[in-house]
């Protein structure tokens, strides 16, 4: 894939390799060091537009972007136009130059209340949402699915009215929402909407080599792509697309990464978090089966580092 510049009003973005927002895993400490891999953009967790407007002071998903506010985007969701505009507007997105609409997430918490991928059938209400949430001057971006259920292809038609109503990019994720994170993406959904459009378009689903990446611009014409599951489970995927050597060998990335959390989390509660990731960071390793297993019983992420700088 060329690598290149994303335009987004006045603010150019270094490169086309985003980082997914990923709820449980792109909290501050792994953001930062995907910055210092290369991504172009990074996303928050998604964050309820309604519990930040009415209840701010509880939100760690937001805590900071160690000044990288330009390479930082805040991931909003909820189904109330109100909300979604005064979470734009709110004193804890202040710093933040990018917000984007999340009206893809599958999950049935979110789908029930009318809320992420329920939006893709009420077009009218996101057409609201989008709109009202550029009324606050934030740079506005949308990310969505190609549809609900097996057969549907909206994704072309929600482009063009997320492009009216002022988006400034859209990212699509080429499955349904039936489909959360199985099967080959929709590729010829996500090159229609392409075609239907004047504003970047980002493509996402699937990607964890740089085949993957290489294919889905090839087949949609996207604009960038966006790494979720591919960029957890190998970090310096990234360096490996954008053609540059990693700073750090992958023990150090780990090191780096507990040390980041325990500052953000505390020493127990970064340790559990890390109890996500580790299967993603030593699976296929050889060797490694005893390390995965203390660290499973692992307390505290000292005790986690510990064992790394020892056994691995």
């Amino acid at each position: 894939m060329q690598i290149k510049p994303i335009a987004l009003k006045n603010l150019i973005i270094k490169n086309n390799i985003f980082l997914a927002p990923i709820a449980g895993y792109t909290d501050l400490a792994f953001r930062t060091l995907s910055l210092d891999n290369g991504y172009g953009l990074c996303f928050t967790e998604l964050v309820s537009a309604k519990g930040l407007v009415l209840n701010p002071t509880v939100n760690s998903i937001l805590w900071g972007a160690n000044g990288n506010y330009d390479r930082t985007a805040v991931q909003i969701f909820g189904q109330d136009p109100y909300y979604m505009r005064s979470a734009c507007e709110s004193k804890e997105l202040e710093d933040y130059k990018i917000i984007d609409i999340n009206m893809g997430c599958p999950v049935p918490k979110v789908f029930k209340n009318g809320e992420g991928s329920a939006l893709l059938k009420d077009i009218l209400k996101a057409e609201s949402i989008i709109s009202e949430c550029v009324k606050s001057g934030k740079i506005i971006t949308v990310k969505i699915r190609t549809g609900q259920k097996m057969g549907d292809d909206i994704a072309s038609e929600f482009s063009k009215m997320a492009e009216n109503a002022g988006a400034s990019l859209i990212t699509i994720h080429g499955r349904v929402r039936e489909a959360y994170y199985t099967g080959e993406p929709d590729y010829n959904a996500i090159y229609k909407a392409k075609k239907s459009v004047n504003i970047p378009v980002i493509a996402n689903g699937g990607i964890f080599t740089k085949e993957d990446a290489n294919k889905m611009v090839n087949e949609t014409g996207a604009d960038g792509i966006m790494l979720a599951r591919g960029g957890i489970a190998n970090p310096f995927l990234v360096c490996e697309l954008l053609g540059i050597k990693p700073n750090l060998t992958l023990k150090e990335f780990i090191i780096t990464h507990l040390t980041e959390s325990i500052k953000i989390h505390g020493d127990r509660k970064a340790g559990l978090e890390f109890k996500k990731f580790a299967p993603y960071y030593f699976k296929g390793m050889l060797g490694v089966s005893e390390l995965k297993k203390q660290i499973n019983y692992a307390k505290t992420a000292e005790e986690t580092i510990r064992l790394i700088e020892e056994n691995f």
